[in-house]
């Protein structure tokens, strides 16, 4: 294993480059405080072997990198104490494909455009997160994280819009900011997690559709009028803020809906045309 040591030098951009092309599988590229790439002209990578990104401070905004980063098929990467953004469109600012690793601990990943692109997109790809973020800039409507066909831990980790499609999520001590979405055969996991919808009204804070299964306990609500859509899915869930009582549940008859092991008031009887 070889350590690169970038940031010591006044062409640290130039330096970062040359140290991701010539490292080799299981390498780690340490990074001195600072910032890498510009606005103007961020850096797009595909990485293609086993790397290690390190910050060397705790503190992971005194390392920022405008990136793009692609990991390719059955590739490990890991990221530490430093923070991913990408300032231009067309580009997610991280991908993983094919059987492909991600593990971040200490990191923020943004993505400060005009378009709509995922911040994160991952197919048939692994992501671990610890005391991390997942943002979309000022965006409410784009997707922080978006999995298909994929699976994510997360410990003590802020995701704004997690959507899932036939992916797997086990969550805890974790925030998800705006939306949750699980479509096609998508199963959540969790234990602690807070849904905090408040920065936008959308019609539902929590959507579990097709198939899918949303399980755990502890779950925190912050809008003042929390509102839950399953269909054709699976909802079992004990411990809510606020009671179950306070919550705007609907429900086709499909679905197997268990709020503290009873179920809930169906406010889709209200309304049988409300799909």
């Amino acid at each position: 294993m070889n350590k690169f040591i970038v940031g010591n030098q006044q062409n640290k951009d130039d330096q970062l480059a040359q140290a991701i092309v010539d490292a080799q599988d299981g390498d780690v590229i340490e990074l001195l405080p600072g910032t890498y790439f510009t606005t103007e002209s961020p850096f797009i990578c595909t990485i293609r072997r086993n790397l290690t990104f390190i910050g060397k401070s705790t503190n992971k905004d005194d390392i920022k990198l405008n990136c793009s980063f692609t990991v390719g098929a059955k590739n490990i990467i890991i990221f530490k104490n430093l923070t991913i953004t990408f300032p231009a469109n067309g580009e997610n600012t991280l991908s993983a494909y094919d059987g492909a690793e991600v593990y971040a601990n200490n990191v923020c990943i943004n993505r400060e455009t005009s378009d709509n692109w995922d911040t994160i997109y991952g197919q048939n790809a692994t992501f671990s997160f610890k005391d991390s973020q997942i943002l979309t800039g000022l965006k409410t409507k784009a997707i922080g994280l978006s999995l298909d066909n994929s699976q994510i831990f997360a410990d003590n980790t802020s995701i704004q819009f997690l959507f899932q499609r036939k992916s797997k999520a086990y969550l805890k001590n974790s925030i998800v900011t705006n939306e949750f979405k699980l479509r096609q055969h998508s199963e959540t996991y969790f234990r602690n997690l807070t849904l905090a919808s408040y920065v936008v009204p959308h019609k539902n804070d929590l959507t579990v559709h097709s198939g899918s299964l949303f399980q755990g306990q502890d779950l925190i609500f912050t809008s003042p009028e929390p509102r839950l859509r399953i269909f054709k899915s699976t909802f079992e869930v004990n411990n809510f803020q606020p009671e179950p009582s306070q919550l705007h549940f609907k429900f086709d008859a499909n679905s197997n809906v268990l709020a503290d092991s009873k179920k809930p008031f169906n406010e889709d009887n209200l309304n049988t045309n409300d799909k």
